[in-house]
């Protein structure tokens, strides 16, 4: 449940990228921010713990210029600041420093790939303090592997993304494809928006408030491949061979389970789907109990199909938004925290 931004065009790369983190990572995120570009053929990235304005106050990533880039606000899901140093935030690079990628969900079975890869690859975001690595680094390795393989780019994600189990969306760039990113969406939070020779990637229509006016904001399928350019963005199915689950909410019930819970206590957005993960959530999306189970152990998380309502009931006034500065990680981040009236 991080928060991703991905743009390519003539916009002030820096401001607009984390302009769309901002407006999203009071939500989920804000642990860690990260932002890579391409500029002139070549790859830049600064990353750091701590919210947008936190890491602007304290790095150059400001200063980071091209007309193709990526940015990450991770959400860490431990206290223990040891898990949540730099070089565990988003983008990964791969050896050469040629690919740059960032991931949201979980990768249910990265410990298998990293125990074979480890055999080739120095992993640079390992604590060994710990013996912890984030689960997104085995992507990039994955894709460097696929591409000494003989794959091209392309061919190496997609068959990187189909190879992870879990709820895995991938973007990924490269210095070889100056004006070019690729996204490969399974069951995640994929929001997606197209301009005049300008073209976007953002977790949550949230994240347009600058381009909204500018831009056609529509949401990608569950189960996509996407290839984004500066004057187009092509769509086709990531997997073929499977099926994605799309839960469909129900407003009303949705109403009376976030009632039920907010009586307990006030909760932040990663409280409330916890909530729903642990009871209630069958009844929002109107599932029996074990196929619902199953997408939970999966790793179901989309945020927007809890945001979104979750906004909606705010306008009638039905529940309470406030924002909160929170101790997350060893770092002091802004969170919004929702109430009952």
């Amino acid at each position: 449940m991080c928060q991703l931004a991905a743009y390519i065009g003539d916009r002030d790369i820096a401001k607009t990228l984390l302009n769309c983190l901002r407006y999203q990572e009071s939500y989920f995120g804000a642990n860690a921010t990260g932002m890579g570009t391409i500029d002139n053929g070549a790859l830049h990235w600064i990353k750091a713990p701590g919210s947008v304005d936190h890491v602007i106050k304290n790095s150059e990533i400001t200063g980071l210029t091209g007309t193709t880039g990526l940015a990450h606000s991770r959400l860490s899901m431990t206290d223990d600041p040891r898990y949540n140093r730099a070089k565990n935030a988003h983008p990964f690079t791969n050896t050469n420093n040629d690919i740059a990628l960032m991931h949201n969900g979980i990768i249910s079975n990265y410990k298998m790939h990293w125990a074979e890869l480890a055999k080739e690859y120095e992993f640079k975001g390992y604590n060994s303090d710990i013996d912890y690595i984030t689960d997104s680094e085995v992507a990039v390795h994955m894709i460097d592997k696929n591409m000494k393989d003989g794959l091209c780019f392309e061919d190496a994600l997609r068959k990187t993304a189909n190879s992870l189990t879990g709820m895995v969306l991938l973007a990924a760039m490269s210095h070889n494809e100056a004006e070019t990113i690729y996204i490969t969406n399974w069951i995640q939070a994929c929001t997606l928006a197209k301009g005049d020779d300008e073209t976007m990637f953002s977790s949550s229509h949230l994240g347009f408030e600058d381009v909204k006016d500018d831009m056609d904001i529509f949401h990608a399928p569950r189960n996509s491949f996407i290839k984004m350019t500066r004057d187009r963005i092509e769509i086709t199915k990531l997997d073929p061979f499977r099926k994605a689950p799309a839960p469909q909410l129900n407003m009303s019930r949705f109403k009376e389970v976030i009632t039920e819970i907010l009586k307990k206590s006030d909760m932040t957005s990663v409280e409330i789907i916890m909530a729903l993960n642990e009871s209630g959530g069958a009844r929002v999306f109107e599932m029996e109990d074990s196929p619902w189970m199953a997408l939970v152990e999966m790793g179901w998380g989309d945020q927007n199909q809890v945001i979104d309502p979750l906004e909606r009931l705010t306008e009638e006034g039905s529940v309470v938004r406030k924002l909160e500065q929170r101790m997350e990680g060893g770092i002091l981040v802004p969170r919004f925290v929702w109430s009952l009236p």
